[in-house]
């Protein structure tokens, strides 16, 4: 029987990606920077939608909660399906996604610039969403398979391993690194509230933050540095060196976003929107209004 061989597929996608990048530039010019970063989401977009489940909704735009306040715009939003995935779509184009529909959302740079500060800004956006926004949180009442008096049946049948079902998983891609060097962000990751930061900081070609630890158990890293209460986690940068020649650092590095995501969602859970909450302005009734059937 044939091996797949995993590596070598995201060597294959990893190498597309650099050249949509490098065709991009090549084309657009560093005069439109915009159009060149537009091919480039597209392609990621297109990646997730034919690698992930066909049960999730691969998209861009603006998150809205059921007060109606909006986010700012993301370049890729993962949601689900089933569960409403998306509110309405306006005349222009603008698509407001449910942020109870949401898995995953993330920003797509095309190449790192430290006087850009895409990080921080993207920081900016997340406070937004994290603190602004109105998300009520599903709580894994099985968390880790122990049981209390507050167990849910849906819990234990689920059996997921996330502690709460629908965080939001939020990362940040560079097909390029730039002029990218740790020590130049590290202060802003030791200053900045956790729930605030990205999980993930992918540079293609260079490696990844992320918070993680070393024990007796080996590297281990956290997807949700906000939501755990285990100690000795700390942001790190990570190369992802190719053990062998079927492998890339681009490549190492595009499949462990890939498989982050796909772990988030497998361990996650979303409860159905609750509509009537999403569009309540539009029904006020008021008494001297009303007409009734004599």
């Amino acid at each position: 029987m044939q091996l797949l061989n995993i590596p070598e597929i995201f060597k294959s996608e990893a190498e597309d990606l650099k050249k949509v990048r490098k065709d991009a530039i090549r084309i657009h010019g560093t005069a439109d920077i915009r159009a060149a970063g537009n091919e480039i989401e597209i392609h990621i977009r297109e990646f997730f939608k034919r690698m992930l489940p066909k049960t999730l909704y691969i998209t861009h735009g603006h998150l809205i909660d059921c007060n109606g306040l909006v986010s700012p715009q993301l370049d890729i939003i993962i949601a689900d399906t089933s569960n409403l995935p998306s509110l309405m779509t306006t005349k222009d184009g603008t698509e407001y996604i449910p942020i109870d529909s949401v898995y995953a959302c993330g920003e797509i740079k095309s190449t790192y610039y430290k006087n850009k500060k895409y990080i921080e800004s993207f920081t900016g956006v997340l406070s937004k969403i994290k603190n602004e926004m109105f998300h009520e949180k599903i709580k894994n009442t099985a968390f880790n398979g122990i049981m209390t008096d507050e167990t849910l049946l849906r819990d234990m049948y689920l059996s997921k391993g996330n502690r709460t079902l629908n965080n939001i998983f939020t990362f940040i891609f560079f097909v390029d690194s730039g002029d990218f060097q740790f020590k130049d962000i590290k202060a802003h990751f030791k200053s900045t509230n956790l729930i605030n930061l990205p999980a993930l900081s992918v540079l293609l070609n260079k490696g990844v933050i992320l918070s993680a630890k070393i024990d007796e158990f080996g590297f281990n890293h956290t997807r949700y540095p906000d939501d755990t209460d285990e100690v000795n986690y700390n942001w790190c940068f990570t190369p992802f060196a190719p053990k062998d020649e079927s492998a890339t650092l681009e490549g190492n590095c595009l499949g462990f976003l890939y498989y982050s995501v796909l772990q988030h969602i497998a361990n996650s859970y979303l409860e159905p929107p609750n509509l009537s909450k999403y569009l309540q302005s539009m029904q006020i009734v008021k008494k001297s209004t009303l007409e009734w059937l004599d």
